[in-house]
């Protein structure tokens, strides 16, 4: 469309400069003549006056020739005299006054068209007055034949230039169209052939940098991450069954118990109520711990606000105080007075809180359990232990769901696997991070780093 629109412009200009250019040449034909008339009558020995000059061929024919026609007209309109080069044809006298030529010259006279046997023409007509009586009226007319010869030259090569142009950029949009719509079509076919039992499909573009290749790139990146996603759902599904099987076992297991012999003996009711009452009590804590994790999995539906984490530690360790007191362990509450302000979930972070103590409490036998609350240019909260300490190959492994560092262990001590998985989470929707320093035999430390309220990171918290 721009190209062909370009093209009728250019033409439009290229008639009007030719067009203009004869007009131009026209004008300076009239000017010669008007000298010479005026010259004429202004001659005292001559007595001859411009009408009658006007009606001298030979007059005439000094300024025409050359596709240039005179013909000149008396007062009334009748013709009085004519170029050699006319023959027999007439000039009209009535013009187009709408058209007029478009240059930087002057152009005086009325201006129009006339078909000439040779094609059309373009005439100017010229008043000839004495004083300030009419005494003729001149026709000069240049042939547009050797106009339109080369404006049907111009035009042919438009056309012919304007097929060829639009011919390149159909090709060039057909060869564009195919590379830009290839590669998308091969990550649609990808798409397609990706299905939930199979996430391992990838596009591997490599050393493309345009934008398509960023698209392939951040197309198998995703896919990695769906992969990895699933796979821990996966997990996370079988781990979760495995943990509820037990309980739910045992608890049926009891209930036909009760069922056969309950009624008829005390001790048997008493013993299958008291396992029934543990394993419910397991089953609540895994539920409410992969609630948690579902909660933590969906951040936008959580309502943060400025809470005191100092004084959320202080209250979670006098709450956790008696259990340790029960193990024969010391907690330690080491925090300032200053208040450690950061926006979060109270819930959530009063879960942190009590998920890590309580890891503690139940992982050491013997010393102490130490809180430890500081603010810099974040907030640090630091639980430290002085149990066995985790081997360093577990370390990595700590915070996914249901791992256990000493399954041997772990089956001696209450819990479900959950707790460090649901503290990783909470930590994560806050817009901090949770560390662990461990060494076998010389206790575990966990750190929990959160943006204070009024850090840039605080602002970037969901």
């Amino acid at each position: 469309m721009l190209v062909t629109l370009f093209a009728i412009v250019a033409y439009a200009g290229a008639r009007s400069v030719l067009l203009a250019e004869t007009a131009d040449r026209m004008t300076t034909v009239a000017e010669r003549m008007t000298r010479e008339l005026q010259a004429v009558s202004a001659d005292p020995f001559g007595a001859v006056s411009a009408r009658t000059a006007l009606a001298d061929q030979t007059f005439l024919d000094g300024f025409a020739g050359g596709g240039v026609y005179i013909e000149a007209f008396n007062q009334y309109g009748h013709p009085i005299g004519k170029s050699t080069n006319l023959g027999s044809i007439e000039l009209p006298v009535h013009t187009d006054e709408a058209w007029r030529p478009h240059s930087s010259v002057a152009h005086p006279g009325a201006w129009g068209f006339a078909d000439l046997p040779d094609g059309r023409a373009l005439v100017n007509q010229l008043p000839v007055s004495s004083g300030s009586s009419l005494v003729a009226t001149v026709s000069v007319a240049q042939s547009l034949a050797s106009m339109d010869s080369i404006l049907k030259g111009f035009r042919n090569f438009l056309v012919f230039g304007l097929a060829v142009a639009l011919g390149f950029i159909a090709v060039a949009s057909v060869s564009l169209a195919r590379a830009a719509l290839g590669p998308i079509d091969r990550i649609a076919r990808a798409a397609r052939e990706i299905g939930g039992d199979d996430l391992s499909k990838r596009v591997n573009w490599k050393g493309r940098a345009d934008e398509l290749g960023a698209l392939a790139q951040a197309f198998d990146e995703m896919l990695e991450r769906l992969e990895a996603a699933f796979a821990r759902e996966r997990r996370f599904i079988a781990d979760a069954s495995h943990e509820l099987k037990t309980p739910l076992t045992v608890i049926n297991a009891n209930a036909q118990m009760l069922e056969r012999w309950g009624a008829r003996d005390p001790k048997i009711m008493s013993e299958a109520l008291s396992t029934i009452e543990t394993e419910s009590a397991t089953m609540a804590r895994v539920i409410n711990a992969m609630l948690t994790l579902a909660k933590t999995d969906n951040p936008e539906a959580l309502t943060f606000e400025a809470v005191d984490l100092s004084r959320l530690v202080s209250d979670v360790g006098v709450a956790l105080r008696p259990s340790a007191q029960a193990k024969g362990l010391t907690l330690e509450l080491v925090d300032s007075d200053q208040e450690a302000p950061v926006r979060g979930e109270p819930g959530l972070l009063r879960q942190l809180v009590t998920n890590l103590t309580e890891n503690a409490i139940k992982f050491t036998d013997k010393g102490r359990v130490r809180l430890t609350v500081r603010r810099g240019a974040d907030v640090e909260l630091t639980v430290r232990d002085s149990g066995p300490g985790i081997p360093a190959e577990a370390l990595p492994h700590v915070f996914e769901r249901f791992y256990r560092a000493d399954p041997a262990r772990s089956r001696n001590v209450e819990g479900t696997g959950l707790g460090l998985a649901v503290a990783s989470n909470i930590v994560r929707v806050h817009g901090g991070r949770i560390t662990v320093d461990s060494h076998v035999g010389d206790g575990t430390a966990f750190t929990v780093v959160l943006p204070t309220i009024g850090s840039s990171a605080s602002s970037a918290t969901p």
